[in-house]
């Protein structure tokens, strides 16, 4: 698993002019940043969830396997007319919450939701399995970072569970990531900023 160091992602997150948030008084202040694998694979939780933040006054960081990447099964079989949702890079400010994901349906649980802004996906309609970076729309499309399987760390673990949202790999890194998010949103608020980033990007 890809591990860039806290200075690695900030120097890459100022290239881009993305925030950085820092507070060295107060523990919490969340830096949830995406990183998804070159080259990709669909198939694989190849990507890397990393949240850091000041812990007492000190930068503290936690890497999580997870793909950013929809599932295979998805890929080739859309759920929306105009195609896979596919994130894009970039920093969405203030555009999530700790919510329920899959609300009032079967597998609901608690997860960071975009529930507060737009994001940007590219949207893959030719099915071929690939991921197609075309066809970019900005919206609300419930592009959430939520849980997936018990153990998931082997190939072709993640088939279904992605239709564009951004998935970890095993429900008890998962389940450390809310009880972070949880003591963010009790200092600083029910709203998160989620980034994403390419390997490329560290290269």
């Amino acid at each position: 698993m890809f591990r860039p160091s806290v200075q690695a992602i900030m120097d890459v997150m100022s290239q881009k002019g993305f925030v950085v948030f820092d507070t060295p008084t107060v523990d919490w202040n969340l830096n949830i940043v995406g990183i998804r694998a070159h080259p990709v694979s669909p198939k694989k939780f190849d990507d890397v969830m990393t949240v850091f933040h000041r812990f007492l006054g000190v930068w503290d960081i936690a890497y999580y396997p997870m793909t950013a990447d929809p599932s295979d099964h998805y890929l080739k079989n859309p759920i929306n007319p105009d195609g896979t949702a596919i994130l894009a890079p970039g920093q969405y400010r203030s555009c999530y919450k700790i919510d329920i994901h899959k609300r009032g349906r079967p597998g609901g649980h608690k997860a960071l939701c975009q529930r507060l802004g737009t994001v940007t996906v590219f949207r893959d309609n030719n099915r071929d399995g690939n991921l197609n970076l075309v066809n970019p729309q900005s919206g609300m499309f419930g592009i959430n970072l939520h849980k997936g399987p018990n153990n998931g760390d082997d190939d072709t673990a993640n088939t279904i569970y992605s239709a564009g949202c951004q998935v970890f790999a095993d429900q008890r890194h998962f389940a450390e990531f809310l009880l972070k998010c949880e003591a963010g949103r009790d200092a600083f608020g029910n709203k998160f900023t989620y980034t994403l980033l390419d390997q490329a990007d560290f290269e």
